[in-house]
């Protein structure tokens, strides 16, 4: 087979989810950043579409398809790494979220007079349902399917069935707060409406679990592939084919099928399902076409450390507004805070990288 491998990772994969590390910092900087005006200009609608599909579907395409070559194979630490995961998503909550937030209004900044304190506190914000949250439970069901070795077209069509029928959970509650805590995880539904927080729940479990049930469908197939290069044709066409399918079902109601795109309903999902899958052929075809180089081994360190960047960017970018502003910036600067941005959490990765490795290194002497 003609086909690159690195420990086991196909690197058209770690390609995408580099790629998807810098359309991530991008939206989010022009989400936050940005005037009305470089939002709804050509340079900001480029930018929202980068960080739609090709950011955290294929973030959490990849994680699925990355899990079924995962070494380990015991039921209880992928659990633990679940859980992990998801707690995680309640410190970023705090670090990003909780203490700025409290800081602004106790010492009663500008920015916190612009901030809709009917829908915003501070258990609010601790509670926003993220995609470290969405991740986390994700983890713990990909590892209980795995453990009970379900097939992998019951995989791929519970992935369909959950992006079709999503729609008609959201919002159920059943008036009892720690159960609705935990719908709220699952298909909940908390528009706000402010900036960059469209919805208080933004990676509810339905319909994103589509797109992690899609990857272990693609990892499965992958992995059995006597041929890799005809599998990622059949990819690249099944995935213009469900696009287009996406794109037919949306045309007559774009805002209805798209809604909110953390809460994309059946066209919407099933045009990221295909772009994502179609996207992932595109990566394999630059993989076979273009030399390894310094920029794409810049975006395999980010694909490996995207759990570090995401923490850093947010922090930064949130921690930022004190000196920025919301929604105030030109084209001029949003560039400049995108380049800045990322500059600072690739070398954040790195110093937690280094650190890493030299705990190791002085583990084995």
């Amino acid at each position: 087979m003609n086909v690159t491998t690195q420990n086991n990772r196909l690197l058209s994969i770690d390609l995408a989810r580099g790629l998807a590390v810098f359309f991530m910092i991008a939206v989010h900087t022009l989400e936050v950043f940005a005037s009305p005006e470089v939002k709804k200009s050509l340079f900001g609608q480029v930018i929202e579409f980068l960080g739609g599909p090709p950011a955290a579907p294929v973030f959490m395409t990849l994680m699925g398809f990355s899990f079924i070559y995962s070494s380990k194979s015991a039921l209880k630490p992928k659990l633990f790494r679940g859980v992990k995961i998801f707690l995680s998503g309640y410190v970023l909550n705090i670090l990003r979220g909780v203490i700025p937030f409290t800081l602004s209004n106790y010492l009663k900044m500008d920015i916190a007079k612009i901030l809709p304190l009917d829908k915003l506190n501070e258990y609010t914000i601790l509670t926003i349902v993220d995609i470290l949250q969405f991740a986390g439970i994700a983890l713990m069901i990909m590892a209980l399917i795995q453990e009970f070795k379900i097939n992998k077209y019951i995989i791929l069509f519970s992935a369909f069935l959950i992006s079709m029928l999503s729609p008609y959970l959201w919002g159920l509650r059943l008036n009892i707060p720690v159960i609705d805590f935990i719908l709220d995880l699952f298909w909940g539904n908390q528009p706000i409406g402010f900036s960059f927080i469209g919805n208080k729940i933004a990676f509810p479990v339905f319909p994103w679990l589509s797109f992690p049930l899609m990857g272990m469908f693609l990892g499965e197939t992958m992995k059995s592939s006597t041929n890799q290069n005809i599998t990622f044709k059949y990819f690249g066409l099944g995935g213009i084919f469900v696009l287009l399918i996406g794109v037919a079902i949306s045309y007559s109601n774009i805002d209805y099928h798209f809604n909110d795109y953390y809460h994309s309903r059946q066209g919407g999902m099933l045009f990221m399902c295909g772009f994502v899958v179609f996207w992932l052929y595109l990566n394999k075809l630059i993989i076979d076409k273009i030399p390894m180089n310094k920029f794409f081994g810049l975006l395999f360190k980010w694909s490996n450390g995207v759990t570090n960047i995401y923490f850093a960017q947010w922090i930064i970018i949130i921690w930022s507004i004190a000196l920025f502003g919301i929604n105030k910036s030109s084209y001029v600067s949003v560039i400049s805070l995108i380049l800045a941005f990322t500059l600072i959490s690739h070398f954040i990765n790195e110093f937690i990288r280094y650190n890493r490795q030299r705990n190791k290194d002085s583990v084995v002497k």
